[in-house]
């Protein structure tokens, strides 16, 4: 018994060990648009350069949800019903898109469906046809 806690410290001990700094300066990268200077390994800054690549591809927008409120092939029932929601719910953002032959408005930028639903349940008192769909949001900002 004995020996076998002997072995496995002595393994716990050379893992720990392993995990020294070897007296080499940590790369540094720097986040962009913030004052954030990360110190990291290169797997870390690999990361962070695909994030920052992932980023200008999209051009600032993010996978996520929006509650639909009108679907019509008519431009001018887009636009007022886009004019109706904002009126009517002035704390969610509402877009009005143009997918060939049709117009959508959509409202919200939820970052998971969750939040999506909890407005969709207060939205479906004026708009009982609405329902969540998945969208390129512009990011919400973070409280």
């Amino acid at each position: 018994m004995n020996r076998w806690l002997v072995a496995f410290l002595c393994v716990i001990s050379g893992y720990c060990y392993a995990q020294i700094d070897s007296g080499r300066p940590a790369p540094v990268a720097y986040v962009p648009d913030t004052n954030v200077r990360v110190i990291a390994n290169s797997p870390v800054q690999n990361t962070l350069q695909k994030v920052e690549q992932y980023q200008q591809l999209s051009h600032g927008t993010f996978p996520g949800y929006r509650v639909q409120v009108h679907f019509g092939q008519n431009r001018n029932d887009a636009s007022q019903a886009k004019n109706d929601f904002s009126l009517k719910y002035p704390g969610y953002t509402s877009y009005l898109t143009y997918q060939p032959p049709y117009f959508k408005v959509c409202a919200g930028d939820f970052r998971n469906k969750l939040e999506a639903v909890k407005a969709l349940n207060r939205i479906k008192r004026d708009y009982p046809g609405a329902f969540v769909v998945r969208d390129k949001i512009n990011p919400p900002p973070l409280h």
